[in-house]
């Protein structure tokens, strides 16, 4: 039986979120509220760097570090003070994209801001591989948004009513009444 090895110096005490990954990675880090409060401000969630875009400087990063997001019109760029970290996993699509409401403004619609780090992927020899963690634009103003993506009010209350007939008693007759008589063979077979 193998045993999982302990965590990594990288996830700085972090626990592991997750199972191990196929190839031998692990995440670390923390899974916060705040990440879901932002989203439901209308802030887009930022879950992990685009694999293939990852640089050498994403060793360096920790849980609790905040990126540097650049858009550089055509995708949004993550940097730590040491350069560039890696691609944000955004489709550039996102940005045509409206939130809540027809004509309402994107969440994907900035230029500018800060992915902060919640996660860290960290492959079996210890080297952080991606991050991951939610992200805030520059000039977000959370009461801009509203607080969670706004239904129709006549969808957001159902009431079913389930009825079932009740029975009418009937007036007690005397055959009602009656103790019920034994009934025979005869009788069983006949219905009676």
């Amino acid at each position: 039986m193998t045993k999982t090895p302990g965590p990594p110096a990288a996830a700085d005490g972090h626990p592991q979120l997750g199972s191990v990954h196929k190839n031998g990675d692990r995440r670390f880090g923390v899974s916060g509220l705040l990440a879901s409060v932002y989203a439901s401000r209308g802030a887009p969630q930022a879950s992990n760097l685009y694999r293939s875009t990852v640089t050498e400087h994403v060793r360096a990063v920790r849980v609790g570090d905040a990126l540097s997001v650049r858009w550089d019109g055509s995708h949004w760029w993550a940097s730590s003070p040491a350069g560039a970290v890696g691609r944000l996993s955004w489709s550039k699509s996102l940005r045509e994209e409206t939130a809540y409401a027809p004509g309402g403004p994107s969440p994907f619609d900035f230029n500018d801001g800060t992915l902060h780090v919640q996660s860290v992927t960290i492959t079996a020899d210890g080297e952080v591989v991606n991050c991951g963690g939610y992200f805030v634009p520059d000039d977000y103003v959370p009461s801009d948004w509203p607080m969670t993506p706004m239904p129709d009010p006549a969808e957001r209350e159902l009431t079913v009513t389930v009825r079932f007939p009740v029975p009418l008693e009937p007036h007690p007759t005397e055959e009602s009444a009656a103790p019920p008589r034994r009934r025979r063979w005869l009788d069983r077979l006949m219905g009676r």
